[in-house]
């Protein structure tokens, strides 16, 4: 079967990338070992957001782009995608300072368009309305606002969306072979054999291993950070929660109403091995319990968690430290003659609009 494009990997990025090349009229076929989203596009904090704490490493274009495809995603998907409000309480000696925090939030709202600007809670508000959080050492409450999403249907609903433009997706098709020759790239996935000129991986986390294992060339790498978030039974809170740790690290408590559950998360522990191996552990559990406790009124036990999930996100690699990482994305194109070869390293689910537009620019499709 001869296509215009391969795209391996079903996630958000091959997804909406997929829907951008198919709305110009491209054929395109769609390749995932799993199912359609089944990787890191499923088992995130389920947050669109621009990226608060990014500021402070001064990724301007990064947030601005980010609270852009968030503008456009609530519009796209209201029932999807909901601006939420975000409660993030500063307390005496964690994290930075209040005035750091106020600044930070006046830059995120200059960014946004003031869209939905932030505002200071009165401490007796939070008091009553956040019962379950400790008010010792409390400075001040600020409520800034992002966008929660169901990640998964989201990124189901690209997919269909693709799908409608004439896009074939193939699901549980591991990939067995990889040849380049004059006429394009030839795949081999079992018995199915699909060609093409143009050849994209957006395999996220296993970009890397996709490309060691068929020696496909590249300018960078990744490094693979992974977010491990435990659910308890009962909302905590009313709205999602935005703490930070004496490590100046962040942590989120976030209420699933449609379940009745909280998420807790997220960790952030570099992964040197192989993706598929990587798994929660009992120090992310204790990591999270542990920091959670510091402010909540009555302790979460280990009995109380009913279930674990870890997502690896595949951030460009850098040599700073995993706190200070961008999530800058970046576009790897090689062209062989009419054969091109597009690598997608790094992204994430807010991006995904932009990302996909820049993608089939880049490509000039």
């Amino acid at each position: 079967m001869k296509y215009d494009i391969i795209i391996i990997g079903a996630g958000i990025n091959g997804c909406a990338i997929a829907r951008e090349a198919a709305r110009l009229g491209k054929s395109v076929a769609i390749i995932d070992k799993q199912t359609i989203g089944s990787g890191t596009s499923s088992h995130s904090s389920r947050l669109i957001h621009g990226g608060l704490r990014y500021l402070e490493h001064g990724d301007f274009a990064l947030v601005k782009e980010a609270l852009h495809d968030r503008t456009r995603l609530i519009f796209a998907y209201p029932d999807l995608v909901v601006l939420r409000p975000f409660i993030l309480p500063v307390y005496t000696g964690l994290g930075r300072p209040w005035w750091i925090i106020k600044a930070g939030l006046y830059l995120y709202d200059l960014f946004s368009r003031f869209i939905a600007p932030h505002h200071v809670m009165e401490i007796d508000e939070f008091k009553t309305k956040f019962s379950a959080l400790k008010t010792k050492g409390l400075k001040k409450v600020f409520t800034y606002y992002d966008a929660k999403t169901d990640d998964l249907l989201l990124t189901q609903t690209v997919a269909q969306e693709a799908q409608e433009h004439g896009a074939i997706f193939f699901e549980n098709s591991p990939i067995d072979e990889i040849k380049r020759h004059q006429d394009g790239y030839h795949i081999l996935c079992g018995e199915r054999q699909l060609q093409a000129s143009i050849l994209i991986n957006a395999t996220g986390p296993w970009i890397d291993e996709v490309n060691h294992r068929f020696t496909l060339p590249s300018r960078y790498k990744i490094s693979k950070v992974s977010g491990i978030h435990i659910v308890i039974n009962g909302l905590l809170t009313t709205e999602p929660v935005f703490l930070q740790t004496d490590h100046q690290r962040i942590f989120f408590i976030i209420p699933e109403n449609k379940t009745n559950q909280t998420v807790i998360g997220t960790t952030e522990r570099n992964e040197t091995g192989e993706t598929d191996q990587v798994h929660v552990n009992e120090e992310d559990i204790n990591y999270l319990l542990s920091h959670a406790n510091h402010f909540l009124n009555t302790p979460l036990k280990h009995t109380d968690i009913i279930q674990t999930y870890i997502g690896i996100r595949p951030l460009v690699e850098s040599k700073q430290s995993m706190v200070k990482t961008s999530r800058e994305y970046q576009l790897d194109l090689h062209n062989f003659g009419e054969t091109k070869l597009l690598h997608i390293f790094g992204g994430k689910l807010t991006t995904h609009w932009s990302l996909a537009e820049k993608s089939v620019q880049l490509l000039r499709l």
